[in-house]
């Protein structure tokens, strides 16, 4: 390729980027691998899966078909500090303060509540604190990748995917602070749980444009939903007999596109650029509530997913062997993530005083060939993002240590000019304790500029029927589950088998 056609075609690369949209996130590639690339697939272990990690090295891929299945089980263990009654709202706030955001008796919320024996309209059901987690799951997931030399290496195509075998999407909006009392009262593992359940699906092209130089491109394709519902409510009070309701669900594809480069200095190096965009699931509902009386209201909340940054990598290979009948390649990626600009599934930035940190994380590996056989051992360290949460915001993320190893076998099929390979992998990611702990938002000066933990119970709050100042909400009320700390840890194990036909 000439001058003129290298500059058309990083041009043709950069205007793709410019028109990124909201799609469906991999948060498993980045977290699983490949089974031939393990933790470097940036930098190595050109197959399938390089149409995610580095379409560049399509063209150096075998061409053929790959089919396999992966079991991933996550155990992190989330653990609330005791709380002291002291902070409990109490049973006496109820329909006492004229706010648009009235606080609920933690009891309520502990035990439950009848209207024979409190105040309540409705039974309210028990939800004590951390009762209704998300982690402890085990998922299977159908692998699915194809590689296909259209014109030799001057155009490859790559397909990958990893297909829930279960629930075909997971999304859980939950908020992290002490609005999740009225749902599942517990804390949630921020960048695990339901980010590992969407389809991660991959299409790549790569072609070598140089004698040493390999460009690619790939799109994450996903879907963007929007939902409107639009109610009747004849009795607020008998909302089951009365509610009708008519909803309205739009589901567009999107992309999101991501380069690659690799430079081979010599036969035995190779030197790699990726740069992926930002990705993310989108769900936009619309409510409308139309009332007898006539008054009919709109509301639009937005929730996002499984959200990725900018993610750079620079990445590289070195044969240490001298002898051509095996290979020694040594591995190493070093990935550079915005989290800074972290959108949470309520679509919130965390505040600036608790702005998330940008990482740079780093990968190394071993990866053994001769004649057949070929293994890999990877190891991976990756710094949590996530600041101390000593204010209102209870983020659960943890440092993480992977360790990956794995092994194939190729049976070459001389009738059909092919070759058979199957492999297998297993890893472990190991997440160590971290703690939490929350300043106390009245006895703290250090709290000052912070976002302070919410006071449900003002001490300014005033009794709508006396006009006087509640004597009773002095001092710090709060239902906010991570009060007055948290601690986590735990760690993630998954298992895959591949079977691939090469031609």
């Amino acid at each position: 390729m000439n001058v003129r056609g290298l500059v058309c075609t990083l041009g043709a690369l950069l205007a793709v980027c410019s028109f990124a949209e909201r799609a469906s996130a991999s948060p498993l590639f980045e977290l699983v691998g490949s089974a031939p690339g393990g933790l470097n697939a940036r930098a190595t272990g050109a197959s399938a899966a390089s149409a995610y990690f580095n379409p560049s090295l399509l063209p150096r891929a075998k061409q053929g078909l790959e089919a396999g299945w992966l079991l991933l089980s996550d155990s992190i263990s989330i653990g609330l500090d005791a709380r002291s009654p002291v902070v409990d709202v109490p049973l006496s706030s109820v329909d006492r303060v004229g706010t648009n955001h009235p606080p609920v008796p933690t009891s309520w919320i502990e035990n439950g509540c009848s209207p024979t024996t409190g105040a309540c309209v409705r039974d309210v059901p028990r939800t004590p604190r951390q009762q209704d987690g998300s982690s402890g799951n085990t998922r299977g997931y159908q692998m699915i990748g194809l590689v296909n030399h259209l014109l030799r290496d001057a155009l490859s195509l790559g397909l990958y995917a990893l297909v829930p075998l279960s629930s075909f999407t997971q999304a859980h909006s939950f908020f992290v602070d002490e609005r999740e009392q009225f749902f599942s009262n517990s804390l949630h593992p921020e960048l695990y749980a339901d980010r590992l359940t969407p389809v991660s699906l991959a299409f790549g092209a790569g072609s070598r444009v140089w004698k040493q130089l390999y460009l690619g491109l790939s799109l994450t394709l996903g879907l963007n939903n929007a939902a409107s519902a639009g109610a009747y409510v004849g009795n607020s009070r008998l909302l089951d007999e009365t509610l009708e309701l008519s909803t309205k669900v739009d589901v567009e594809t999107t992309v999101s596109p991501h380069v690659a480069a690799t430079y081979l200095p010599s036969e035995r190096a190779s030197i790699s650029f990726t740069l992926h965009s930002p990705q993310q699931i989108a769900i936009d509902t619309r409510f409308g509530i139309y009332l007898p009386n006539g008054d009919i209201q709109y509301a639009k909340r937005t929730a996002t997913h499984s959200w990725l940054p900018w993610i750079a990598a620079l990445a590289g290979s070195y044969d240490l062997s001298l002898r051509a009948d095996r290979q020694w390649e040594l591995t190493g990626t070093l990935t550079f993530e915005r989290w800074s600009r972290y959108v949470n599934r309520q679509t919130e930035r965390p505040t600036s005083e608790y702005a998330w940190r940008d990482l740079v994380t780093g990968a190394v590996g071993m990866h053994f060939r001769h004649k057949a056989w070929a293994s890999n051992l990877d190891a991976s360290y990756r710094r949590s993002p996530v600041p101390t949460q000593t204010g209102r915001t209870n983020y659960v993320d943890n440092d993480r240590l992977g360790l990956l190893v794995g092994a194939s076998y190729e049976v070459p099929i001389a009738k059909y000019a092919a070759t058979f390979r199957v492999s297998a992998q297993a890893q472990v990611h190991v997440l160590p304790e971290r703690r939490h702990q929350k300043r106390d938002p009245r006895a703290d000066a250090r709290t000052a500029g912070e976002q302070r933990v919410q006071d449900e119970w003002p001490d300014s709050s005033v009794d709508v029927s006396t006009g006087q100042v509640i004597a009773e909400a002095s001092g710090l009320q709060t239902n906010n589950p991570g009060w007055p700390g948290y601690r986590s840890r735990g760690y993630i194990t998954g298992a895959v088998v591949t079977l691939a036909l090469l031609f």
